[in-house]
């Protein structure tokens, strides 16, 4: 992003010496030649060798010292003092008293350059040296004084006096510093703070996954964050500050935007709206954008901040949540006229039956009852659809070899496909089985292939494969299946495609690109429902002119799930056991009784579950067969035969619905193994149905 002003740096107190060093020294090094030279020459003139010497052993000190800039800062600072210390104490010796203003330079100096305490002891080492000097006649005496007045109380005097002084310059000085010195501090760690701050925030706006910048009064971008420049594709910057939202979007996107920078930027209001921009790729994406005004001390707005978070995904959620909601509303529809619809069916087909049988003795009614149990089927089947989309068809899975399946249904498929397209087969013999409902299966693949063949008017050519996948966590949560094995079935033509418009809404309930009186649009949604239910997932991939390939993912099923698909022989229709027939519309009732006292059956009725098992209790001889619609009032098919078959548990059971919205049945209670009877269903349906519960060795049981 682009940087946000830093704090101008403050050096810390040590940093501070060691610049003060390298100016004194300087100062010292390029003065002091001039005064060596000039002091050089009054020592030899007074024929003093010492002085010349000690001078040019200073000068050459603080020269080398000026050069040695790697040696630690304190051995140059303590040295540079004893230098000066030296100087001094040598021109008292040789010059007088008054030298002792090097003395107090001393102790300056050492103050300024090693802190206020070494600076004290410079000061006392200083007044020491003056007085025993003086004391012992090493220091010359000033022409003011004469030798014989000048004695150890007269150098007591003056190095009293030079002490006062040199405290007092010393501790002025040391008092200065020090509160320079902690004013220093203080302010080195306020910028500190405040450079943490800034670099903590720095962080955070850099690795929010957020839009986030900031805007002049032309709004103008100030700084912007990596994903403000990602947003452009941009790497740089320099390539977004100082540029409005029209050097980037086109002139109805970037006019929205700037009104919105206009509004906050009169101070009105804060935006928090969503936006919808189309990036260099062309993809539309939707952000939620929050502006705000900034404001200097005295609240004059002086630009904006905002902050837009990509919600494309959360947008394309609320589609899908959408779709699923308008999905499961058309399924609870289908579910809730699917009863009473499947009743009225199931009493046409019965009667037509009944018709039926007497066509032979009036031939002008039989073109009449065909058509009656024409229109009948293709109802029923318009309802099974419905069921399937909504995912409340009863299943009766089987495990199966989906290339065995496939291998049969082809056979039947080639010859619906027609002539003028290719049909192909491409299974891998590898493949597990799989547990769908064999029925369903086919299903599916009728409507994927008759779909297929209507997309290929002139020919074509259209391949089923199969093949093992292993999904992944990431895949699967993309199908929104479970991770593992899975056996993939495709369904592939070459025909005109579908536009990404198309592929958006193919599964949904009555969506058809046919023509009127063409397709009723709930094949691709019954399929996308079987799939779903039998617990897999399907995808589709198409682009016009391209071809489409539909893949369903199957899970692999268990060693131990349920049975295969072995021929079952046909049962023999008639009997002479005892039936309860519980059964709540009056006249399918009616019809079903009917049929079942006519191949031979002893039928009990009830309207309901309870007077159902006021039957049982009271009725003498067992019962063999508890035929049963699943959803009742005062008591469900499903709890009516867990009570039945706890009294009685030889009785067998067989479900009757066209109606699968109950609890049980949806939540997959009912397994596979248990009879069921989809209604509407014919009268010899019926008897065959109960004369293969009645045969089958093993009971029907409810979990």
């Amino acid at each position: 992003m682009t940087r946000i002003a830093a704090v101008a740096p403050i050096e810390s107190p040590a940093n501070w010496r060691v610049g003060v060093l390298e100016v004194v020294l300087k100062v010292a090094f390029f003065f002091g030649v001039v005064v060596y030279l000039a002091s050089v020459a009054v020592a030899v003139d007074a024929k003093r060798p010492a002085l010349a010497l000690l001078d040019t052993l200073v000068i050459a000190t603080v020269g080398g010292l000026l050069m040695a800039k790697r040696l630690p800062y304190h051995l140059r600072a303590t040295t540079f003092c004893l230098a000066a210390y030296a100087l001094g104490a040598g021109l008292l010796v040789w010059v007088g008293s008054v030298s002792q203003i090097y003395l107090i330079g001393f102790s300056v100096l050492t103050t300024l350059l090693l802190g206020f305490r070494a600076g004290l002891a410079a000061a006392i080492v200083s007044a020491i040296t003056l007085f025993v000097m003086g004391v012992l006649g090493f220091g010359r005496l000033d022409a003011m004084f004469q030798a014989q007045e000048f004695t150890a109380k007269g150098w007591g005097v003056v190095t009293m006096n030079f002490a006062l002084v040199n405290t007092l310059l010393t501790t002025g000085v040391g008092t200065v510093l020090m509160t320079l010195e902690k004013a220093l501090a203080s302010e080195i760690r306020t910028r500190e703070s405040l450079e943490r701050e800034r670099s903590l925030l720095r962080t955070f706006i850099d690795t929010l996954p957020d839009v986030i910048f900031t805007k002049d009064m032309d709004a103008r971008f100030v700084v912007v964050n990596p994903a403000a420049m990602a947003m452009l594709d941009l790497t740089d910057p320099t390539d977004m500050v100082g540029h409005t939202v029209f050097d980037f979007f086109t002139h109805d996107e970037a006019r929205k935007i700037h009104l919105d920078d206009l509004e906050v930027l009169a101070g009105r209001t804060v935006i928090n709206r969503e936006v919808s921009t189309r990036d260099t790729h062309g993809t539309d994406n939707w952000y939620l954008t929050l502006k705000a005004p900034i404001r200097d001390e005295s609240g004059t707005v002086t630009g904006l901040i905002g902050i837009s978070r990509n919600i494309t995904e959360r947008k394309k959620l609320e589609e899908q949540l959408r779709q699923a909601q308008k999905m499961e509303a058309v399924g609870q529809l289908a579910g809730g006229i699917a009863h009473d619809f499947n009743n009225l069916l199931t009493i046409v087909f019965g009667y037509s039956d009944v018709l039926r049988a007497h066509t032979d003795a009036v031939p002008e009614i039989r073109e009449p009852v065909e058509a009656i149990n024409d229109a009948a089927a293709r109802a029923a089947a318009l309802t099974r659809q419905l069921l399937a989309f909504s995912r409340q068809s009863m299943l009766q899975p089987k495990v199966l070899d989906l290339n065995e399946t496939i291998t049969e249904t082809g056979r039947m498929l080639s010859r619906l496909i027609g002539e003028n397209i290719q049909f192909s087969l491409v299974l891998d013999p590898s493949i597990a089985r799989v547990r769908v409902d064999p029925g369903q299966l086919d299903q599916v693949l009728m409507n994927l292939c008759v779909n297929a063949r209507d997309a290929m008017p002139g020919g074509g050519t259209l391949r089923i494969g199969t093949h093992r996948a292993e999904l992944t966590e990431t895949r699967a949560t993309a199908l929104e299946i479970a991770p593992g094995p899975y056996v993939v079935l495709t369904v592939s033509d070459s025909g005109i495609g579908m536009t990404p418009d198309v592929v958006e809404h193919i599964f949904e309930p009555f969506f058809t690109t046919k023509g009127v009186g063409t397709g009723t649009g709930l094949g691709l949604a019954m399929v996308f429902g079987i799939v779903r239910q039998s617990g897999g997932a399907i995808h589709v991939q198409s682009a016009p002119g391209e071809g489409t390939i539909f893949t369903i993912f199957l899970p692999v099923a268990s060693t131990n799930s349920g049975s295969t698909n072995g021929k079952v022989p046909p049962p023999t229709v008639r009997g002479g056991e005892v039936v309860l027939l519980v059964e709540d519309d009056t006249h399918v009732r009616d019809l079903a009784e009917s049929t079942l006292r006519g191949f031979g059956y002893d039928v009990l009725t009830a309207g309901d579950g309870r007077e159902a098992l006021e039957i049982v209790r009271s009725h003498r001889a067992s019962i063999d067969v508890l035929v049963t619609d699943v959803v009742m009032p005062h008591l469900s098919g499903p709890e009516l035969a867990t009570i039945v078959q706890a009294e009685q548990p030889d009785v067998r059971v067989l479900f009757m619905s066209g109606y699968t919205d109950d609890a049980v049945v949806r939540q997959g209670l009912l397994k596979a193994e248990v009879a069921f009877l989809q209604k509407p269903y014919t009268p010899r349906g019926l008897a065959e149905k109960v004369r293969h519960v009645l045969d089958s060795r093993r009971s029907a049981s409810v979990s």
